[in-house]
């Protein structure tokens, strides 16, 4: 059972399937460089990067991991056999700028039990004519999607998502412009950020697309997990809560409604134990304001509420003392994220 000595852990039932999400800030390792020549990791440095993620798991052993911002998979998945992960999967590269240096981080998943298929999870190009945007759209980062073979809960489907952040789109200028005016970088930045919004906003909406079209097919639960760099209550993911469709009724298929609907793990935690008052931990910090921004998501089999369910979340824990007291020796090349993990136990 997870410690219940920090102000972000809690703790509510017994031992069950431990699920994290971790961004990992640039894990790269030497003497590859992250965006820039001089983004390189000294030797001290990356040791350190690894130590920290070696604590972590050692002290909380989460069973599936989904992983953001990795360049160098191959050096994630050589930390992690030796810590039990036997299984583990990356379906996308990062991109060369130029020798050693690279950009486009990927997302990877490690689990204790069989991943019994991985694949990178394309944009639908009717989705994106539906939407109103270019048909060769394409996710800022390749989504994963795998079925994974978990104890008592058999085939569940798991997806790694790590979506556009807020930062600005903006035009590249060259050196020799003349310098922006005022009311020029205004615009840029108000456009630019706005452009962010409508690529994270497609990517909710085609990744929720894929979901109910595999759900309409399977009886397998559905995970979500990953960096969504946005508050799940925002218009902009508003993909997300299907039971907001004002078109749809229960009595429009075989399956419910809430059959595709997914939920927050975090929410599905408040009402199992019955705080409703219960402050929610941030997972990142901007100028000391935190917020919200990685999250687990849950098909109806994990909500207690629901009939057809099989589990629910009995414990939930952000793993954020890095951000909040962090210690200069062991948390200086850690992450700029909490690590949000959870605990599902089977209903009795």
């Amino acid at each position: 059972m997870f410690a219940t000595n920090s102000k972000s852990s809690y703790a509510h039932s017994a031992f069950g399937l431990k699920l994290a999400t971790i961004n990992l800030f640039n894990f790269i390792e030497p003497p590859g460089a992250f965006y820039e020549f001089s983004n390189i990791y000294g030797e001290d440095q990356w040791r350190q990067k690894r130590a920290w993620l070696n604590r972590y798991i050692g002290s909380y052993q989460p069973d599936i991991i989904a992983f953001q911002e990795v360049f160098s998979a191959s050096a994630l998945k050589a930390l992690l056999e030796p810590l039990g992960y036997r299984f583990f999967t990356v379906v996308d590269e990062p991109e060369p700028l130029e020798e050693y240096i690279y950009k486009s981080p990927v997302v990877c998943l490690a689990s204790r039990y069989p991943i019994l298929s991985a694949l990178p999870l394309r944009a639908d190009p009717d989705v994106s004519t539906r939407i109103g945007i270019q048909q060769d759209f394409e996710y800022s980062r390749l989504p994963l999607f795998a079925t994974l073979e978990l104890p008592s809960l058999g085939q569940t489907d798991i997806y790694v998502v790590h979506l556009k952040s807020k930062r600005p789109i903006m035009e590249e200028t060259s050196d020799e412009s003349e310098s922006i005016k005022l009311a020029q970088s205004m615009q840029a930045e108000m456009t630019g950020s706005w452009a962010s919004a409508i690529q994270r906003g497609s990517e909710a909406c085609h990744l929720m697309n894929s979901i109910i079209e595999r759900r309409s097919h399977t009886n397998n639960p559905a995970i979500v997990m990953g960096d969504f760099n946005d508050d799940l209550r925002s218009e902009v993911l508003h993909a997300f809560h299907v039971s907001g469709l004002r078109s749809i009724t229960d009595d429009m298929a075989e399956m419910p409604l809430s059959h595709y609907q997914l939920h927050d793990s975090w929410e599905l935690y408040v009402k199992n134990i019955g705080e409703a008052g219960l402050e929610r931990p941030a997972t990142h910090y901007f100028h000391s304001k935190g917020s919200v921004l990685d999250y687990i998501l849950l098909s109806n089999e994990f909500n207690s509420a629901d009939p057809a369910s099989l589990a629910e979340v009995g414990n939930f824990h952000c793993e954020d003392s890095h951000l909040v007291n962090p210690k200069f020796d062991q948390d200086t090349y850690s992450s700029d994220h909490a690590i949000v993990s959870i605990t599902i136990s089977l209903r009795q």
